[in-house]
């Protein structure tokens, strides 16, 4: 086994491509195409399905439920732009052993992450895997992250919750600066959007972006739940 990571990507075109990973650290894999789709037959244990993302006309792949999982938290994270999934295949110089990590994210300054999904139950072969990533990782400059499917707990149980209103159309400036003014005093949701004036239902969802977003803060420690929550404006914002 060499010391070399290599990585296959597709081009614009759609071909696939072989070079050394330490080529693409500048490359936007976010933006390219899968190398990989996890086989459809009747009977498969593992999900296939596509996560949108809350500010573009993208989709990418979560082949397990651990990856979808993996998928919010990524669209949750303040430092990350934007995700991909499948973009790019690994192997070591000379080996035919290949590994697809399942993410790839761009973050607020510039940098790239890897992120991969740590199984339920590890085998051999995942301890091979990780040194090949974080190989990569090095060679191209990248970071590499480990998700963990957490057991259930009321952040997760709130992040899943409120990304359903995580898309980009839900905002609304003229409702936002409506909405800080009424939480500057801390109060429930669905208190608030009444004492608002603007129409109850839309302006709901409208709460609920800014939320997620947390241009809205609750706390997500305890469970949300809109008749009872508090919902308050960040300092200064008002």
């Amino acid at each position: 086994m060499g010391d070399v990571v290599w990585a296959q990507v597709r081009s614009r075109a759609g071909r696939l491509l072989e070079r050394p990973v330490r080529e693409l650290g500048q490359e936007r894999l976010e933006e390219h195409d899968p190398v990989w789709e996890p086989e459809r037959y009747q009977g498969r244990r593992a999900i296939a399905t596509w996560w949108r993302l809350g500010d573009s006309t993208r989709h990418a792949g979560c082949a397990t439920l651990g990856a979808l999982e993996a998928a919010r938290s990524l669209e949750f994270d303040p430092q990350v732009v934007i995700f991909a999934a499948w973009p790019v295949r690994l192997n070591w110089a000379g080996s035919t052993v290949s590994y697809v990590p399942d993410f790839f994210a761009r973050l607020q300054d510039g940098s790239g992450r890897l992120l991969v999904c740590r199984p339920s139950r590890p085998g051999s072969r995942w301890a091979e895997r990780l040194e090949l990533v974080q190989a990569a990782g090095r060679q191209a400059g990248w970071q590499v992250r480990v998700y963990e499917a957490a057991p259930d707990s009321v952040i997760t149980g709130n992040i899943k919750l409120l990304s359903r209103w995580r898309h980009a159309r839900l905002y609304d400036a003229d409702a936002a600066q409506v909405l800080h003014r009424v939480f500057a005093r801390p109060q429930p949701l669905l208190a608030g959007v009444e004492t608002s004036g603007l129409p109850e239902l839309p302006t709901v969802a409208k709460a609920l972006h800014l939320i997620w977003s947390r241009s809205l803060l609750v706390d997500w420690t305890k469970p949300f739940v809109p008749a009872r929550s508090l919902v308050w404006s960040p300092e200064g914002v008002c």
